[in-house]
């Protein structure tokens, strides 16, 4: 029972996540959902595809200060 709540949580952060990077990529929303399906083919594991998002989100912060 306790894996099946985790499981719950981790998928919703992880839909969360994929929102936000949609939402960040202003410029061209579609990139964004390019990149969450993307990533959703490419990695199995749900906490690889959270560190990976979680490094998208920081890596477009970080491009934005700089420009």
């Amino acid at each position: 029972m306790v894996d099946e709540h985790e499981n719950h949580i981790i998928d919703t952060v992880i839909s969360l996540l994929d929102i936000l990077v949609i939402i960040q990529i202003e410029d061209d929303p579609i990139i964004g959902i390019v990149l969450v399906a993307l990533l959703k083919i490419v990695t199995k594991d749900r906490l690889i595809r959270i560190l990976f998002i979680l490094l998208v989100i920081i890596l477009g912060e970080v491009s934005e200060i700089e420009s």
